[in-house]
């Protein structure tokens, strides 16, 4: 590396986005893992392509570079940087893109100078991409087996009615279609979102898709927004879809959805987060979950990792048998496809090259 790469080196990896890996990623396992969120993703020289971002091979990081970027220790690390080829990717997927590098192998990603542990939030709503909005008449006995409701919670759902066992919300104004529940679940279908790689390559010829979203019941009262300012990585798109469903919880009014375009969200995460070695991100191959807490540790909040993650393996179990029965796509929080339940988890990648 010449001197002048080298001295703007730290710079371009601050402003990323870039995925910091614990070890030099294999280019299979890498491109198996762009193929998740762009099956269409491939190699082109060094580099990956997928859905119009660029993933560079992996960069050593020393302990001075590393210091450049923040990041103490003197353990070496491997940067993968994300850039655009061409145009600025849809909905800033290269960012998205950096985030589920980190999050399967076990790392950070950085970007705009701002760390964040995937792994360390927790762990999103896993998605269902539909090419159009179903009728009630389609979702309801396919939810039937997965959703139990006893009865209808007028305080949380003014406007529900019991059906099957699911509660079903009809809103069909602003962005929100339909709302299913139960005392544990609520699945939320939301029209006119723009067509992620993931998508595109089923639809082609679609312009917008529908996505049914797999959230926690908890979760309509605490809106997106508020998760942001906590570190969340949710876009502006999807914190908006968040206040429609929460507006539909307390029986309020569902704003129009304006159609702009999002603008990237300043990540507020702790730096802090990065002030462990590298042998501490080997934890996330052990089970680093929701709450950022290594499973194999002995301490009080394993047992709440354990129900973390058996609740995010249960949300995605349900977003698959919707994808199967409504020939959609099952992906989480990031846009990459789910093959099964535990896809959902951090860490699936890392330590296992592919052959």
């Amino acid at each position: 590396m010449g001197w002048l790469s080298n001295l703007l080196l730290p710079g371009r990896l601050r402003t990323g986005p870039t995925a910091l890996l614990p070890a030099r990623p294999d280019p299979k396992t890498l491109l198996a893992i762009a193929q998740l969120a762009d099956p269409e993703a491939r190699p082109d020289g060094d580099d990956v392509l997928a859905g119009g971002s660029r993933v560079q091979p992996p960069i050593e990081l020393g302990p001075d570079l590393l210091a450049k970027l923040g990041v103490p220790g003197e353990e070496p690390l491997w940067a993968c940087r994300i850039a655009a080829d061409g145009p600025l990717p849809v909905d800033f997927f290269d960012k998205s893109l950096a985030e589920g590098i980190a999050y399967r192998l076990g790392g950070w990603s950085v970007c705009q100078g701002e760390p964040v542990d995937p792994a360390e939030e927790d762990g999103g709503d896993p998605v269902v991409y539909l090419p159009a909005v179903p009728e009630p008449e389609e979702v309801l006995p396919v939810l039937a087996g997965l959703l139990h409701a006893d009865a209808v919670d007028g305080a949380r759902w003014p406007e529900g009615e019991l059906v099957d066992g699911v509660v079903h919300v009809p809103v069909r104004r602003g962005r929100v279609a339909d709302v299913y529940a139960d005392d544990d679940l609520v699945i939320t279908i939301e029209e006119g979102h723009r067509v992620p790689p993931v998508a595109q390559a089923r639809w082609p010829y679609l312009t917008e898709i529908a996505v049914a979203r797999v959230s926690p019941a908890g979760r309509t009262e605490e809106t997106r927004p508020a998760a942001e300012a906590t570190g969340g990585t949710e876009d502006t798109e999807d914190a908006e879809d968040a206040d429609d469903t929460a507006a539909v919880a307390s029986g309020g009014e569902v704003p129009v959805a304006p159609g702009e375009e999002t603008a990237r969200p300043e990540d507020v995460d702790d730096p802090d987060a990065l002030e462990s070695d590298a042998a501490e991100t080997g934890a996330v191959e052990t089970g680093v979950v929701e709450g950022g807490v290594a499973e194999g540790g002995a301490g009080p909040g394993d047992d709440a990792v354990a129900v973390a993650r058996d609740a995010l393996v249960g949300r995605a179990a349900v977003a698959l048998e919707i994808a199967q029965r409504l020939q959609g796509i099952a992906a989480d929080s990031r846009g990459f496809q789910l093959a099964e339940p535990a896809d959902v988890l951090p860490g699936g990648y890392a330590g296992t090259p592919l052959a």
